[in-house]
């Protein structure tokens, strides 16, 4: 996965309280396939609330309104990506372009999710978030700041507000691995590993 150091981006405010995986990927979705170099899923991304029956877009949605596009940064309500555990709705996420969420608190098994594909996500106390909302709201289109190794958020006004987040987490983030690439990091001892089992154990090419 792409490494995650320090980003400034134009952020938006979405400020719906408890959007479920299943807003974020309707289930009709769930199958769309995942290819490496595609943005298979940018489309489906909150679908239902950025399009209308007709597939055209919803002019009021936040998302959809001109100075918000290609934001990478996303300030939501409380408990976004609650719901099931369905990984395609951290997909849709990052296909978006989003890399930073950052909300009062987030559905466990989404933002565990989304950090395993390169999304940050992190918690501040409400009324931070609220701050942020509001800054966001009354300078459309602004950026802020997200700066990983320092753990902090840079405000639109300048201030700083800190975050913590798991010291494996982050270190997975700044060097753009996922499970399978921290298992990579060990392959010529696993490689050496099975060339020695298969010396001293011949007959299991038997049983194979």
């Amino acid at each position: 996965m792409q490494p995650f150091t320090s980003l400034t981006a134009i952020a938006a405010p979405l400020d719906i309280a408890k959007l479920d995986t299943g807003m974020i990927v309707p289930g009709r979705f769930q199958r769309l396939p995942r290819r490496p170099g595609y943005n298979d899923y940018a489309r489906v991304f909150l679908h239902d609330l950025r399009f209308d029956e007709q597939e055209q877009p919803c002019p009021r949605f936040v998302l959809n309104q001109p100075w918000y596009h290609g934001a990478g940064i996303l300030v939501t309500g409380p408990d976004f990506g609650c719901g099931s555990s369905r990984e395609s709705a951290a997909y849709a996420t990052l296909d978006f372009g989003v890399r930073a969420l950052i909300g009062a608190s987030f559905g466990d098994v989404y933002r565990g999710n989304c950090m395993q594909n390169g999304v940050l996500t992190i918690v501040l106390p409400q009324p931070v978030v609220s701050g942020l909302m509001a800054q966001l709201q009354n300078a459309p289109g602004i950026a802020m700041t997200v700066d990983l190794p320092r753990q902090i958020v840079i405000a639109p006004d300048g201030t700083t507000h800190a975050f913590d987040i798991d010291a494996t987490r982050k270190e997975r983030l700044l060097k753009g691995l996922d499970d399978v690439g921290v298992t990579l990091q060990h392959l010529p001892q696993i490689e050496a590993f099975e060339a020695q089992y298969r010396t001293d154990m011949p007959w299991l090419k038997q049983l194979i």
